[in-house]
């Protein structure tokens, strides 16, 4: 099974295209899982971020990205004194598949701090998300998944909150930029548990705000992921998230906009 690991070094970098070999294990349904998808943005970037690091990205997710070999294309949107915003595409051919947006951002003084906090942990141990081949969708085996509080996909409660406990399954052992990306596209719409049967869902848009806490080198188990629904209608779903490490120190928080079919 190829790892986030093996993928990672299949890059291939040809001046302002990254070209990466992605295999099935790693879609959902017809498309690349999204938080792979981010991955791969993401390191197409690096090349035009100054060394700065990630503060926000934002995604619009166009069209199925097929397994196989996928290609990046990225460019310096601008360059200022303390920020780097970058552009990089999924294509197929002249087709863009996804575009994403960075922003690269130094650290700058501010008297203004302030942290999401991790709410107290629910009293039950959860329960533990079995893989379900051709029932799932393939990336999923890449997780040890506890589900915290909230109903399963297909379970028929109107679920508002989701919590989940999240390890992946990866030989680099520790955190960096992809792995905490992998984390944070995780959680499935929460309008899935309101079903009543699996049906599919995807994505159209996506952001996600870093809070400046360091994570290179966190252990890659214990991962909480909060999820709030914080609208639904004529099929489509708003909801956020908040991403914490194992210490309970938050890392990223994020919003998505997905279409629920059923």
């Amino acid at each position: 099974m190829q790892t986030l690991h093996d993928l990672l070094r299949t890059l291939e970098r040809h001046d302002d295209r990254l070209l990466a070999q992605v295999a099935e294990v790693w879609t959902q349904g017809r498309s690349v899982y999204g938080g792979v998808q981010a991955i791969l943005a993401a390191e197409a970037m690096q090349p035009f971020s100054d060394g700065l690091p990630l503060r926000t990205l934002q995604a619009t997710l166009c069209a199925p990205v097929p397994a196989g070999t996928v290609e990046v294309r990225a460019g310096l949107l601008r360059a200022g004194n303390n920020t780097r915003q970058v552009e990089a595409r999924i294509v197929a051919g002249t087709e863009t598949l996804a575009t994403f947006v960075g922003v690269f951002g130094r650290a700058r003084e501010s008297k203004v701090v302030l942290d999401p906090l991790l709410p107290a942990a629910p009293a039950q141990a959860g329960t533990r998300m079995p893989y379900l081949k051709g029932v799932m969708p393939a990336f999923i085996q890449h997780f040890d998944v506890t589900l915290l509080h909230g109903h399963f996909p297909g379970a028929g409660h109107a679920d508002t909150a989701h919590r989940y406990r999240l390890s992946l399954k990866d030989p680099a052992g520790t955190a960096a930029l992809p792995q905490v990306l992998a984390f944070a596209d995780y959680p499935p719409p929460i309008g899935l548990s309101w079903l009543s049967s699996f049906q599919p869902a995807s994505t159209m848009t996506w952001m996600l705000c870093f809070t400046g806490h360091a994570f290179d080198g966190l252990p890659l188990t214990d991962w909480i992921v909060d999820v709030v629904l914080e609208a639904a209608r004529d099929g489509y779903t708003q909801q956020s998230l908040t991403v914490f490490a194992p210490d309970g120190r938050p890392i990223v928080r994020g919003t998505q906009c997905m279409v629920v079919f059923g």
